[in-house]
């Protein structure tokens, strides 16, 4: 097992640098004590017996990444022991639960990783611009439950967006020239509502190939009306797609979408949309909101936002780039695209029990805060929990495992093999490790030890129940503070 990458943190006073002799800044993360986990430890059991006993009981794979999340970070369910070889100083790293949904840890673990990843063994040194994608409330919760449609829309946007590259940067793909992008489908909106939508890095241009060699050919800034035209293709093709396919009815000037809300998390995936509650005496009701009158835009001054298009529903924004030697920034968009749903420092509980979710940006109408009873909360992480077997990350063209020319751009790919490599080519690199992304990420030397500044290394992965007890006790007779009573496991 791996252990957790942001499991572990320095104490302010040491961030961004070593710590010298003698320091003692080191300390455990314990998910224990914030506000998200109380919510799930407190509220979680009675949510889904509260389902059950309604008939409504909600597929394994939500309950399960309930129950992992309690585990997440909590050294009563195991974890990695590492030791200064001079002066003998231990701590211990305790597992990550590894799931796909709206765990924190996990998440910015996986954040991280990815866009080191991406940056690093993937993507070429060429500009790159990021397409968002998002679609009206009913085909969002068409792709949330039927990821096989999300799929086929997926092709159908990516082949405009590919098309419409190519022409900028004034090459055809009849004459070999080909682009590249890559695609995060993030399940989260601001509010922590359900919105199934499309973040598309890619090539700002392409390539073309002779001889073995790659040409990039730049493709200039979209311009108004080659957005309002990629626009409209896009939503003529998707209706015409869904309509084609039967998710989708023709009636009229207004489709309408063939789907019953029939198993319960579809139900709650559809109030998650709508921003309404989902459970309890309110179901049905807006969720509640906190307004700042001063914070809001003047009424009926819509400021237009560059390089941003909205029509029925479906939007389109291209607004941010990065040129070929912008490494760092890059390494920050991707890492926003891979990024998790929620942000615990904007999470809290009021005084009335209601959990409070404060926007990272006031909206026009000067909301600030969102707030939710606490089991409407439990649903709302119960929508955004991916299917299983859905993949998050897509590849196209140039990107793709397959791709005929992939190695000519993709230089140091894990992909590739020392087959057929160049002898001059950097060889394949490995995953980053966890001490690696804490380094990388949060500036935290974790390999060091934070007494004598020696090396720390990893002695042993600890699985067993008493091992686990015999270890905690030994630990806690140094000084170190106890940790919590385990969580009880909901089966």
């Amino acid at each position: 097992m791996d252990a957790d990458a942001t499991g572990e943190r320095w104490s302010p006073p040491f961030v961004g640098s070593r710590p010298g002799p003698g320091a003692t800044s080191y300390r455990r993360h314990r998910p224990e004590e914030t506000v998200l986990y109380g919510i799930v430890e407190h509220h979680g059991e009675s949510f889904f017996t509260g389902l059950e006993e309604q008939g409504r009981a909600l597929p394994r794979y939500v309950r399960d990444e309930f129950d992992s999340y309690l585990r997440c970070g909590r050294l009563e369910h195991g974890f990695v022991r590492a030791k200064c070889a001079q002066c003998r100083h231990e701590h211990v790293v305790a597992f990550s639960c590894k799931r796909r949904g709206w765990c924190p840890s996990c998440a910015s673990r996986r954040m991280a990783e990815t866009g080191a990843h991406l940056v690093d063994n993937v993507l070429p040194r060429a500009p790159y611009r990021q397409w968002v994608v998002t679609f009206p409330w009913p085909l969002r919760l068409l792709f949330a439950a039927q990821p096989k449609w999300l799929s086929r829309v997926l092709g159908v946007v990516t082949r405009a967006l590919s098309s419409g590259i190519l022409k900028r940067a004034g090459v055809r793909h009849s004459d070999g020239a080909r682009t590249a992008m890559m695609t995060f489908i993030q399940h989260f909106g601001s509010k922590l509502n359900l919105n199934v939508h499309l973040h598309i890095l890619a090539l700002d241009g392409a390539y073309t190939f002779e001889h073995g060699k790659a040409r990039f050919h730049r493709a200039p800034a979209p311009r108004p009306h080659e957005l309002d035209a990629l626009l409209s293709t896009l939503i003529t093709r998707i209706t015409r797609t869904l309509v084609r396919g039967g998710a989708l009815i023709s009636d009229g000037e207004q489709p309408y979408l063939d789907f019953d809300l029939d198993s319960p998390q579809e139900q709650l995936a559809s109030a998650a949309i709508r921003y309404v509650i989902a459970s309890g005496p309110q179901a049905g009701r807006a969720t509640m909101r906190l307004h700042q009158p001063m914070l809001a835009s003047a009424q009926g001054v819509s400021v237009p936002k560059p390089f941003t298009l909205a029509r029925d529903g479906f939007s389109l924004n291209c607004a941010v780039s990065c040129q070929a030697h912008e490494r760092a920034k890059l390494e920050r968009i991707c890492r926003y695209m891979a990024r998790g749903p929620i942000a615990q420092e904007r999470l809290s509980v009021d005084g009335d029990g209601l959990v409070m979710l404060e926007l990272k940006r006031a909206f026009t109408d000067g909301t600030t805060h969102v707030l939710f009873e606490p089991e409407d909360f439990i649903a709302r992480l119960a929508a955004l929990v991916p299917r299983p077997r859905a993949h998050l990350l897509r590849y196209h063209g140039l990107f793709a495992p397959n791709a005929p020319k992939r190695r000519l751009i993709v230089k140091s790919s894990l992909s590739r093999t020392r087959a057929n490599a160049a002898d001059d080519d950097p060889p394949p690199r490995a995953p980053m490790s966890w001490m690696a992304r804490l380094r990388r990420v949060f500036d935290i030397d974790i390999s060091r030890c934070p007494v004598c500044n020696g090396t720390l290394r990893v002695i042993a992965v600890v699985t067993e129940p008493v091992a686990i007890g015999r270890i905690i006790e030994h630990l806690d007779t140094r000084g170190k503070d106890p940790p919590r009573q385990a969580a009880p496991v909901v089966h």
